[in-house]
């Protein structure tokens, strides 16, 4: 009686590792696109932040706390710091906000996106609870077109279908 040699194990496992390798990336591909997604949701997301700290810095420096009680000045004070969406010129005009997240390295204002600064004046007597000091609220919203747009659903819309939003907000008084 002859007794067959069972086959190298080499052979034998041939096919699991292409299985294994199949069934890992159903996990990993959404698990990567969504790290480069969202990795880039929150790039944008820091940055406007600080876009708003630098927009407040600059509107409490400015001095424009005894002008803000009239509207005639809120008015001036609010369009050297409006900005809409536009391409920023070498000297760049529309307030430490705009500028910062339309500059170089950042370039948020260039195809594909759009970057709206805006600045509000409230002064005593023009809220329910009065502060002592003008209170500046800078807002500095942008609509841009996610890194993949893999999980583009979960989040917050943008201005047109193809864009999604991120809205930060900062507030300050002097």
């Amino acid at each position: 009686m002859s007794r067959v040699a069972p086959a190298p194990r080499r052979q034998r496992s041939r096919g699991v590792a292409a299985l294994e390798l199949a069934l890992s990336l159903v996990f990993l591909v959404p698990l990567v696109m969504g790290m480069l997604d969202f990795g880039y949701y929150f790039y944008i997301g820091t940055n406007a932040e600080e876009a708003a700290r630098a927009g407040v810095r600059q509107a409490l420096r400015s001095g424009a706390g005894a002008l803000c009680t009239t509207v005639g000045s809120l008015n001036a004070i609010a369009q050297e710091m409006t900005v809409a969406t536009g391409t920023p010129g070498p000297g760049c005009n529309g307030g430490a906000a705009y500028c910062y997240m339309n500059e170089p390295p950042l370039n948020m204002g260039g195809a594909g996106s759009a970057t709206t600064v805006t600045m509000t004046c409230l002064h005593p007597g023009s809220i329910p609870v009065e502060p002592v000091n003008p209170t500046y609220r800078i807002v500095v919203r942008v609509d841009f077109v996610p890194a993949l747009g893999f999980f583009k659903a979960l989040m917050p819309p943008g201005a047109t279908s193809d864009k999604v939003s991120y809205t930060a907000r900062m507030t300050a008084s002097n």
